[in-house]
């Protein structure tokens, strides 16, 4: 019931919406279909979706979600997010501590969910920062310490599961900054298809990923900084490279400050203030994005 309220909801939204309401310009979304660009961001349900603006400014703004929890909409390219991440896992998981149970009890997860969401998810994160920060083995966690010193659970969700044309990703963060990281995640994910990169440090380091042969995409990019000039720089500076660099499927960590995260007190890292008024970040998003497709 919940998750058919929420897509009413989203359509109701989406129905509503004609021209931009707030931006004066076309879409993102729009733009980003016309080189079949992914564009997107990650609402938490339903507490984001039951607020009015922020529901109609997703349904306008973007062409694809990726859902914490319901994992079926409407109207929307969607990513299942992070089949493991250690701050999410139920407490019956924590309890376990044979290999064997481990593995039969997420690999039932991972079977269940892939056989109903088949033919409808775009591409899915299987493991989120498996690996440490600064790279060098495995990060300390539940399936670190039960599973051994590898991804071990990546090479059992195969291709076939997931469906003919979804994508397998792992999520990390830093991997086009470390070199070393980026061999030590290829070598420990064997089935790996895809990296989803955390940063945005410079896209053009991605191409290192790429000759990997690994697809590239942006996980999660905000700018936490208390420099209002700086950020709409770096918005239309990141989004311009990344484009550039090959990298069509981008997605923000959130695109409205009244919901925003951040460290850095009094950052307000997105690219709608509180009020729904757009900020300077997203006009330079919109004009690195149109400009991109619009290039002969």
């Amino acid at each position: 019931m919940k998750a058919t309220t929420l897509v009413i909801a989203l359509l109701a939204a989406t129905e509503a919406v004609g021209s931009s309401l707030v931006t004066g310009t076309t879409p993102l979304g729009e733009e980003a279909e016309k080189r079949d660009i992914l564009l997107g961001s990650g609402p938490i349900n339903p507490a984001y979706l039951d607020d009015p603006q922020f529901a109609t400014l997703f349904a306008e703004q973007f062409n694809s979600l990726s859902p914490k929890n319901e994992l079926q909409w409407s109207n929307m390219v969607v990513k299942g997010q992070d089949f493991t991440r250690t701050c999410c896992e139920p407490y019956y998981i924590l309890t376990i501590t044979d290999p064997t149970a481990l593995r039969a009890v997420m690999m039932a997860h991972f079977e269940v969910v892939m056989r109903r969401c088949a033919g409808i998810m775009n591409s899915w994160d299987v493991v989120s920062e498996a690996i440490e920060t600064q790279g060098g083995g495995l990060a300390e966690t539940l399936y670190s310490n039960v599973l051994g010193p590898a991804i071990s659970h990546m090479p059992s969700v195969s291709p076939r599961q997931a469906g003919p044309d979804a994508k397998l990703s792992i999520n990390e963060n830093l991997v086009e900054s470390l070199p070393g990281k980026r061999q030590e995640l290829r070598h420990k994910s064997p089935y790996l298809w895809r990296m989803v990169s955390q940063s945005t440090e410079s896209p053009y380091k991605c191409m290192s990923l790429r000759a990997l042969g690994l697809g590239v995409s942006i996980a999660g990019m905000d700018v936490h900084t208390l420099n209002d000039t700086l950020q709409t720089e770096i918005y239309g500076a990141v989004v311009d490279e990344a484009l550039h660099a090959g990298i069509i499927d981008i997605r923000f960590w959130g695109f409205m400050d009244k919901h925003e995260y951040t460290w850095l007190s009094g950052a307000k890292p997105l690219m709608f203030d509180e009020d729904c008024n757009t900020k300077g970040s997203f006009y330079a998003t919109h004009a690195a994005l149109a400009n991109f497709v619009n290039a002969l």
